[in-house]
């Protein structure tokens, strides 16, 4: 048989606020099963399931707009999927909120180290050869031709393989992630660089002495606990590409295909 109950009765019997329970009522999640001969709200037993719900994705932090058409999807199926975006979308929030974190504790604006957030690109890529610090003229070379095909590009990145006075690298060319390419040498890479946090350092000694900026970024890394999940890369940006920072990414930030 129906119980059915006041306004105070109701939020007695779920624990959740009179002013809650307008609140819902405002925003369309939950309304009184009826209103008494007086005016006031009447509300079922069969409605405390559904209010302690709505409650428990509010503090979820669920968006209203998402609880409504949750509760009046029927479909099982649908509700699921939007369920499953939700627990991932949670998990992608702590694990930014666990960088934060981290960052804001380890003192690191006083040591000049930053978060950057860095978009997904298209990373043309071409191996080379030099002295530590000489390969300006690579980068000139491999971004002429890139010109001469009208493939724009903003950053250029270097990734050390091998090597130690002598060293062997993959100079990289930024390019939009949706850039169709063609006409490139048979020795060019494509790789795809995906979304994600880097810790940054800037760096402005002479490039021979690059080597103390990779200690210095590793040795904070390890200190506070940072787990790279790609290796470090020189960052050249700006005007001619005279701005240069040590990225380490840090944290993947997938974004989800639906």
């Amino acid at each position: 048989m129906t119980q059915f109950m006041n306004i105070q009765d109701f939020s007695e019997r779920t624990g959740i606020s009179k002013s809650a329970l307008r609140y819902y009522e405002q925003k369309n999640l939950l309304f009184p099963r009826e209103r008494s001969a007086n005016g006031y709200r009447v509300y079922s037993d069969d409605q405390v399931a559904t209010v302690k719900l709505i409650s428990s994705l509010r503090l979820a932090g669920i968006p209203i707009k998402d609880i409504q058409i949750y509760l009046l999807e029927n479909e099982e199926a649908k509700r699921q999927q939007m369920m499953e975006n939700w627990i991932y979308n949670i998990k992608k929030t702590r694990d930014l909120l666990t960088v934060s974190l981290r960052y804001l504790e380890s003192g690191s604006i006083s040591k000049e180290i930053y978060l950057i957030e860095k978009s997904a690109e298209q990373i043309i890529g071409y191996t080379a050869e030099s002295k530590t610090g000489e390969f300006k003229e690579h980068f000139l070379k491999r971004g002429s031709e890139l010109q001469k095909l009208n493939i724009p590009f903003k950053n250029c990145y270097l990734k050390y393989l091998s090597g130690k006075d002598f060293i062997k690298v993959q100079i990289g060319f930024g390019v939009p992630i949706d850039l169709r390419i063609n006409d490139l040498t048979e020795i060019a890479l494509i790789e795809h660089m995906p979304p994600c946090i880097c810790i940054a350092m800037p760096f402005k000694e002479s490039l021979s002495r690059i080597q103390n900026g990779y200690n210095k970024l590793m040795t904070y890394a390890l200190e506070h606990k940072w787990t790279p999940i790609s290796p470090i890369l020189e960052w050249y940006y700006g005007v001619d590409f005279t701005e240069l920072e040590l990225l380490m990414p840090v944290t993947q930030i997938e974004r989800r295909v639906e």
